[in-house]
């Protein structure tokens, strides 16, 4: 049976940027490497939530982005 341990974790954050010349909804995003790969996930929104006041567009969404390595 494979198992796999992550070696590294993203935070991503999705910021609202308006509307693009279409109309539609564009978006930013703001990736935070070096995230422990221990880090639970509501730690990360508690970050998320502090950081997101501090940026210029509003906060959207919250993505934990992880890379693992698999063996068997």
């Amino acid at each position: 049976m494979a198992t796999s341990t992550i070696t590294a974790s993203a935070m991503v954050l999705t910021l609202d940027n308006g509307l693009n010349a279409k109309g539609e909804p564009a978006y930013l995003t703001k990736s935070f490497q070096n995230i422990k790969p221990g880090a639970s996930y509501d730690a990360l929104l508690a970050i998320a939530q502090k950081l997101g006041p501090l940026q210029q567009h509003a906060l959207i969404s919250v993505e934990r982005n992880d890379t693992a390595k698999i063996t068997v």
